[in-house]
């Protein structure tokens, strides 16, 4: 068996213009290692929109050779901006390879697609495509979908942990560059249960962290192989238990070399465990993402983060004190039910005024409609009406994406006016902070060109595309010549 694997990469708008994504999509490396530990012949494409079609076809279709049993796979958001284009391609191919088998994976129902896509899988599942590839029989996990269109689909049971973290091991034949990031979770699950928040595996008491040999190969190798320093943690909390700080600093001592993270923390627990920051310093995450929502009382009590918000800004303050070299983003919803205009413009001042964080955002609330998959669904958008939200219309802001968010009131402003006021507050938080980066993407920038000031990248960022781009350019030409076998 063959099996390629397409990943959608692309890139994102930014506050300083479009930036290309400079993290491979580790979720599609993890399921093509899979693949190769149960035998069969895998491999990744990454970046794949960014090739000619003409010649990715061509270089798949001379890959592929004569195999018997041949499989192509996109991962990433089912029914997103690439599905048509992925159509397109495997169509060019099949001309060739009548026999070629095409398979989708992401969080959404495949809809429509039964007339040229074979298999589906929804959500984090490595444990069914394991079976899967064991030929074992999967039917207890097929997804029930009222589309009679869409192909066989299968899915984990809502609620139950049957994955493990995904920490892939690098390929000679991936051809990463030193300039791109690597991501990787430390642990699966989250403990806090936030109402906002659509991750998975949320509300879950004990954590489940990656073996340690295998976190240090998956590590120690990227390095190796490609000369990668910069690593992404996927973690939904990196600090919510300190297990995962220790286990992430016990491997940093045995490599051969000083690694830089970025991950997504709390703020307030971090606050609360001041150790913690040395146990930050261990592991080597210098660089975080904070959800900060609101400083509301009734909010944050409300959407579950607590309800004291001075101790989130006492937070802030004792982590800029404590951990001034740092990169900290912080990032405000608009339009939670309960908050106000004055209270967000007096906060985002506060923020500004003291200089609690190298950077920060904000976004307006979203209540998706159709997230048929029920694991990514919050618990707003299950229930709007409980949380204070009257829905009045949909809004095709995505259709490309297969899905749609809902306009909405509550009491205090309407989804149109918290649009408004998250523009205007996201202008002055970026305006007035030392970046207008988050987290993530100064993190990708400073691999690109590491050694300035976090404010330095504010009138470099196009220099740091341009040199994205190579990137990409090179890893297109290694891969397609490997494909060739030249």
């Amino acid at each position: 068996m063959k099996f390629v694997l397409l990943s959608d990469l692309g890139t994102k708008p930014t506050r300083a213009g479009q930036l290309l994504n400079n993290s491979r999509a580790s979720g599609a490396h993890h399921i093509t290692q899979l693949a190769r530990d149960h035998g069969a012949d895998a491999t990744n494409i990454d970046y794949w929109t960014e090739w000619q079609t003409a010649r990715l076809r061509d270089a798949l279709i001379n890959w592929f050779g004569d195999e018997k049993e041949c499989w192509i796979g996109l991962s990433g958001s089912i029914d997103g901006s690439s599905t048509n284009d992925f159509k397109t391609l495997t169509h060019l191919i099949k001309r060739e390879i009548p026999h070629l088998k095409v398979m989708l994976g992401g969080y959404r129902v495949p809809t429509g697609h039964k007339d040229w896509v074979d298999l589906a899988f929804i959500g984090r599942s490595g444990n069914i495509f394991t079976k899967w590839l064991q030929h074992e029989d999967i039917s207890e996990y097929l997804f029930s979908t009222p589309d009679q269109d869409a192909p066989p689909t299968y899915k984990n049971p809502t609620g139950e942990i049957l994955e493990l973290p995904v920490t892939p091991i690098v390929q000679d034949n991936d051809f990463w560059s030193e300039y791109e990031t690597h991501t990787i979770e430390l642990a699966l699950g989250c403990k806090f249960n936030c109402s906002f928040c659509g991750y998975d595996f949320r509300n879950t008491r004990h954590p489940i962290l990656v073996d340690e040999e295998h976190l240090f190969e998956s590590i120690q190798s990227a390095h190796d192989k490609f000369g990668i320093s910069n690593f992404v943690l996927a973690d939904d909390t990196i600090n919510e238990v300190d297990a995962k700080l220790e286990l992430l600093a016990k491997v940093n001592k045995q490599l051969n070399f000083e690694p830089n993270y970025m991950a997504f923390a709390r703020a307030d627990v971090l606050g609360a465990k001041m150790h913690q920051i040395d146990l930050l310093r261990e592991a080597r995450v210098n660089a975080m993402f904070f959800g900060i929502e609101s400083l509301t009382p009734e909010v944050t009590k409300l959407i579950r983060k607590g309800g004291k918000p001075e101790r989130m800004l006492d937070s802030l303050r004792n982590i800029s004190k404590e951990y001034p070299e740092a990169f900290t983003y912080g990032n405000f919803i608009i339009g939670l039910s309960g908050d106000s205009e004055e209270s967000i413009k007096n906060s985002t001042q506060t923020v500004v005024d003291e200089q609690l964080l190298t950077s920060a955002g904000c976004n307006a609330l979203r209540i998706y409609e159709n997230l048929e998959n029920p694991d990514v669904k919050s618990d707003i958008d299950i229930d709007p009406e409980k949380f204070g939200y009257e829905i009045i219309g949909t809004d095709k802001e995505w259709p490309e994406l297969g899905y749609s968010s809902q306009t909405w009131k509550n009491d205090w402003t309407t989804t149109i006016q918290a649009d408004e006021l998250s523009a205007e507050v996201d202008k002055f938080l970026g305006s007035n902070l030392k970046s207008q980066f988050t987290a993530h993407e100064i993190h990708g920038l400073r691999t690109l060109v590491p050694g300035h000031e976090w404010d330095w990248y504010n009138d470099h960022f196009q220099l740091a595309n341009r040199l994205r781009e190579k990137v990409v350019t090179r890893y297109i030409k290694n891969k397609e010549k490997w494909l060739l076998g030249r």
